[in-house]
């Protein structure tokens, strides 16, 4: 809730935004705070509201069932998506928002949760997991295809695929290395 509130206060001072924003030359000449203030700044109202929108249900989520690495691995998150678009995403000069974040916490929730379904045996959460694991497959696959986004209109904003992308592989790491119920390790 913290870093919901904080974004709407940087959205509200354009000045803020424009500052805090991920600015690769910025970084570059040792302004590297932007790498995490980036995710905080975002261009439209629409693309707030959704950025937020998942941010706070996933982010809620994903730090109930693990407090005490949850901001660590937001960290990390943020740190990795950011680097990802600033060296993999030629020909942009910046970069704002929560998304790359928003698709690693739902590849987050969703393999630990076909993990913890698969370990209990559960076929029907197992089955409903993996759905949605399909799912963000196929959002990602009409990303990369169609280098448009959904959810939100980029009439302002190049999207960055690349942020999606990277997101979904730490989320998914992130899931991959810790422990769920029923594992004996």
């Amino acid at each position: 809730m913290v870093i919901a509130m904080v974004t709407i206060v940087i959205f509200a001072f354009p000045a803020f935004t424009s500052s805090l924003q991920l600015d690769f030359a910025s970084v570059r000449s040792g302004q590297w705070w932007l790498v995490l203030s980036g995710h905080l700044t975002h261009y439209d109202g629409q693309h707030l509201f959704w950025d937020l929108l998942m941010f706070v249900v996933l982010g809620a989520v994903c730090e109930r069932q693990n407090r005490k690495l949850f901001g660590v691995f937001l960290v990390i998150m943020a740190t990795i998506v950011s680097l990802t678009v600033m060296f993999a995403c030629n020909g942009i000069s910046e970069y704002r928002g929560l998304s790359g974040i928003d698709t690693g916490l739902f590849a987050w929730l969703t393999l630990t949760q076909l993990r913890s379904s698969l370990a209990g045996r559960d076929r029907y959460f197992a089955a409903f997991w993996a759905t949605s694991g399909l799912l963000l497959i196929g959002k990602l696959g009409f990303e990369m295809i169609t280098g448009d986004i959904l959810f939100v209109q980029a009439d302002g904003f190049k999207p960055m695929l690349e942020s999606h992308l990277s997101g979904a592989a730490v989320g998914a790491l992130v899931a991959l290395a810790i422990p769920t119920r029923g594992d004996d390790s």
